[in-house]
């Protein structure tokens, strides 16, 4: 969660255009620790997701599994 006046730092970014959308991938720092932010932008609407830095291995293998299921 978002503190008030809390203020990240950006240590690694990059960006991927699937179909109608565009994927902002950005590994960030604050206060609290390291987190990945992926956020979308389709149809000029905004979402997006944190995953912090402590789940980020289970979440890359949860991402294989699936990409290879198929």
């Amino acid at each position: 969660m978002k503190k008030d006046g809390a203020r990240s730092r950006v240590l690694s970014s990059d960006k991927l255009h699937v179909e109608n959308k565009t994927l902002f991938i950005d590994l960030k720092e604050n206060d609290g620790g390291r987190f990945l932010q992926i956020a979308e932008l389709s149809n000029d609407r905004r979402s997006t997701v944190v995953i912090p830095f402590t789940g980020l291995t289970a979440f890359m293998e949860v991402l294989q599994k699936i990409s290879t299921t198929f």
